[in-house]
């Protein structure tokens, strides 16, 4: 009896293992991807815009801005977050990053807590 008469290969079994761990690892960062997806928000009114950007400088309130532009899978950028620094002719200032009036697309007041509302949960 020869060695290839007494040994059975399993052929692509053996591998079955290594795809699935690769498989599901190429899941998992897909599903990472969606759910970074940032999702359409309406279009506002130009004197919508305004008068919540009004309303940020007034009270020195932050705000979220979603722009027009996308990225080449159309998905949209993420949002601006910030303080309405300063404003031109053009758009506005968001710390140094400038927002183009014709871009904003939503604007929001930011709703994220605040360090020292964090005592209001318990352990």
């Amino acid at each position: 009896m020869s060695y290839g008469e007494t040994y059975k290969d399993r052929g692509m079994l053996k591998w079955g293992g290594f795809y699935l761990s690769e498989h599901t690892e190429m899941m998992e960062d897909q599903t990472k991807r969606e759910e970074n997806v940032v999702r359409q928000k309406p279009q506002m009114e130009t004197a919508t815009i305004t008068k919540i950007m009004e309303e940020a400088v007034i009270k020195h309130k932050k705000i979220t801005i979603q722009i027009e532009e996308r990225d080449l899978d159309g998905h949209y950028k993420p949002d601006i977050i910030g303080f309405i620094q300063g404003n031109d002719e053009l758009g506005i200032y968001i710390g140094s990053t400038k927002v183009v009036y014709d871009e904003i697309r939503n604007v929001a007041f930011s709703n994220e807590l605040k360090w020292s509302d964090t005592n209001r949960f318990s352990i």
